[in-house]
């Protein structure tokens, strides 16, 4: 089977056009979780269940939400993550990405900051029809 130039240009534009449309969907940022209750509790970031059973959200756009050693949930403007020693840095920016790089340590956008339980918030779901 022969491929003329033609059909490779048209294979190329349309891998070009689908890589575009993949990087301007929008991405699910805000997120809910059910609690023992049955409750469901959502947040305009992460959410996640506290030593106790408790749903925290993070109170910012994509924000993050991790567990600390004991247990209790703590909540950052961007994303969270724990370096090698197991401690907890977010990015200052609402919605920033973090990584870890290869010594374990956290790399923030913008820069990193510790996430604190203010930052967090506990609201129920509204019900709809």
């Amino acid at each position: 089977m022969t491929v003329n130039a033609r059909t490779v240009r048209l294979v190329r534009q349309g891998a070009g056009l689908l890589t575009i449309l993949c990087l301007l969907a929008p991405t699910a940022a805000a997120d809910c979780a059910r609690d023992a209750y049955g409750e469901v509790y959502c947040g305009a970031g992460r959410c996640m269940h506290d030593r106790n059973g408790t749903v925290w959200c993070s109170r910012y756009y994509e924000g993050g939400v991790e567990r600390t050693r004991d247990g209790a949930a703590v909540c950052g403007k961007g994303q969270c993550a724990k370096n090698s020693r197991g401690q907890i840095f977010c990015s200052s920016v609402v919605g920033g990405a973090v990584a870890i790089d290869s010594k374990g340590r956290v790399r923030c956008y913008g820069r990193c900051e510790r996430p604190i339980v203010a930052q967090c918030e506990n609201s129920r779901a509204g019900a709809g029809g």
